[in-house]
């Protein structure tokens, strides 16, 4: 906007029968122009290195619009016993005696719920030669994601974190995965997926601060069509964990020793979810 404000004056300027010194003075671009310039200049949308924080900070499904489930689907859903509602979806909250969200019991969030979670939705891209490590702060663990050009297996073996390859199309980083093991949560909602789930993903870096994210679950076994997201989620480039004063990633790791209390005496309501929703109504009656 500034720019082209300091354009339009020039091309008034140069219509006009100004004198000299006024038109030199109107060429002559500010400081903060300047800086604006070659910060603009110097960045390079290829380049995915650093740490990216979601924001704002919020927590959801895929999106509200999912897809009918399959009869497999409705019976796995319907073993779900999460900690709160997610009403727009249809699920339901449980008492907690009969909770089984599975990071309850400090078993890897997988993927895509890593990125979509109450807290810790923070990453780190680090290319290397063959492929991009991003490596999550929840679990304090990596995904590889291969750009060698190899394919994604028929048959691979089954993993938290799935098998991934990407691919540049343009200024936007295609991901694909498969190969995950279906013991995980899509989400913090209790959407489920089965082993034969496919995912789809686009990280675009938009400015020199901002990665945008959207991803696809394919997953036939367990709903009758894709599911995408509608909206790009937007990660800011940030110096260090918004979550840590003095280090880049917090370590965290899931202690169970440590947890086990924690989730039945302190955090009674799972992970600090009713403040994330807004109010401790929204909390499971007890």
């Amino acid at each position: 906007m500034g720019n082209r404000f300091v354009l339009s004056i020039l091309g008034i300027g140069a219509m006009l029968p100004l004198s000299f010194a006024t038109s030199a003075k109107a060429q002559q671009p500010r400081a903060g122009n300047q800086a604006q310039a070659a910060k603009a200049q110097a960045f390079n949308p290829h380049d995915l290195a650093g740490i990216w924080s979601l924001a704002p900070r919020r927590q959801m499904a895929i999106s509200l619009n999912r897809p009918p489930l399959t009869a497999w689907g409705k019976e796995k859903l319907a073993t779900v016993k999460g900690s709160f509602a997610n009403k727009a979806l249809g699920i339901v909250a449980f008492p907690e005696k009969e909770w089984n969200d599975p990071l309850f019991q400090c078993d890897p969030a997988g993927y895509p719920r890593t990125m979509q979670q109450v807290f810790g939705e923070i990453f780190r891209f680090v290319p290397a030669a063959n492929e991009v490590v991003q490596f999550f702060e929840w679990d304090h663990t990596y995904r590889d994601i291969w750009t060698d050009g190899r394919k994604l297996y028929d048959d691979p073996e089954r993993r938290y974190y799935g098998f991934a390859v990407g691919r540049w199309d343009g200024d936007t980083f295609v991901v694909d995965s498969n190969g995950f093991n279906g013991r995980t949560w899509l989400d913090p909602w209790g959407d489920i997926h089965s082993d034969e789930m496919r995912l789809h993903e686009t990280f675009r870096r938009v400015d020199q601060d901002s990665i945008e994210w959207t991803i696809t679950v394919e997953d036939p076994k367990t709903y009758m069509q894709p599911w995408a997201s509608n909206d790009k989620r937007v990660f800011k480039l940030v110096p260090k964990s918004p979550r840590s004063e003095v280090v880049e990633l917090r370590e965290d790791f899931c202690v169970w020793s440590d947890s086990r209390g924690f989730f039945g005496n302190v955090d009674t309501v799972g992970i600090g979810d009713a403040p994330a929703r807004g109010g401790a109504e929204d909390a499971p009656e007890k």
